[in-house]
């Protein structure tokens, strides 16, 4: 009998240099025997620690922590260990980083420059370790993923697939449908459609597909009211909400994702978005899976999913 065809799907890495490292080892070292990796968005970090040149050496303040480096080689473990919990260094001096604070086109500019220095960055490395790996990698930006990368996700000659908005064939005769954006949220990144919106482009999207029972559908943000989708509730001032000294919590998902797998019945639904609710659940006959995210202490979270010729057969929550 044939071997079932194993998806291995993560999300969420967040430009966690550790992360990333892992999970090329992963796929270089067959961990997994996975016959393709599918990483479902948000690729990118979200802030910045300037290291300050001070009277010949370096200081940083990382975490509430105060780092200091007094070498070239001390400095490159604080790097490594800023980008290792997905933030971005850059050394200047105490007068350009308060300019830089109190300038947002400054800010902008250089948030643009690390975010596709470092995508740029996975990438090569990507191209070196899988050089000779048979294992395809399917990738694709999340809400929070600037524009600015675009070009470089989509620049030829990576050994990465970019997904986003497309239907490609996948190992195992199956069909990859890939759609970054999210629905609205209150923080308004920038990949974010109105519900309405997202269901008529992903609708359109799912057009070349032959046969669903044999698709998967990777959306970054997973269905509405799935469990995969629960978050702590936001007030107005988009702080947690508490009721009796609890946190309230519930559905923040799509609910065009959750339309479009209860309309189409695909084989498999691969989300992210998410952190906190990693987990698995049945949509019809639909299996959703959310595989969580800790990656910027380091954790790899991912699902093992067994595709075989009529079904999937098994699956499995990993991390390391």
């Amino acid at each position: 009998m044939a071997r079932p065809t194993r998806l291995y799907i993560c999300s969420d890495l967040h430009a966690a240099e550790r992360a990333w490292r892992k999970l090329l080892n992963a796929t270089v070292a067959n961990t997994y025997r996975a016959d393709a990796v599918l990483l479902a968005g948000d690729l990118t970090g979200k802030a910045i620690v300037p290291i300050l040149r001070v009277d010949g050496r370096f200081e940083a303040e990382l975490l509430g922590s105060h780092r200091v480096a007094r070498d070239e080689k001390e400095l490159a473990a604080l790097e490594r260990e800023i980008a290792d919990v997905g933030y971005y260094s850059y050394i200047t001096t105490a007068d350009d980083a308060a300019r830089v604070a109190v300038d947002p086109a400054a800010r902008a500019d250089l948030f643009h420059r690390l975010i596709v220095e470092r995508l740029e960055s996975w990438l090569r490395l990507a191209n070196e370790r899988l050089a000779n790996c048979p294992v395809p990698v399917y990738l694709m930006p999340g809400n929070d993923d600037d524009f600015a990368i675009d070009p470089v996700l989509d620049r030829d000659g990576w050994v990465t697939i970019n997904a986003n908005e497309k239907v490609l064939e996948i190992p195992g005769g199956l069909q990859l449908a890939s759609m970054g954006w999210s629905s609205p949220t209150p923080w308004q990144t920038p990949r974010e459609l109105p519900e309405e919106e997202f269901l008529d482009r992903l609708s359109a999207l799912t057009g070349p597909i032959r046969d669903f029972r044999r698709a998967v559908i990777m959306t970054h943000v997973p269905p509405y009211d799935s469990g995969l989708d629960t978050a702590p509730l936001l007030d107005a001032s988009l702080r947690p909400t508490i009721s009796a000294g609890d946190l309230l919590r519930g559905p923040v998902g799509s609910t065009g994702v959750r339309t479009a797998i209860e309309r189409f019945k695909p084989l498999l639904g691969a989300h992210g978005h998410i952190h906190e609710s990693g987990g698995e659940t049945r949509i019809g006959s639909t299996l959703c899976v959310n595989a969580g995210s800790e990656a910027n202490h380091g954790i790899l979270r991912g699902y093992l999913v067994d595709v075989g010729p009529d079904a999937i057969e098994r699956w499995l929550r990993v991390e390391g």
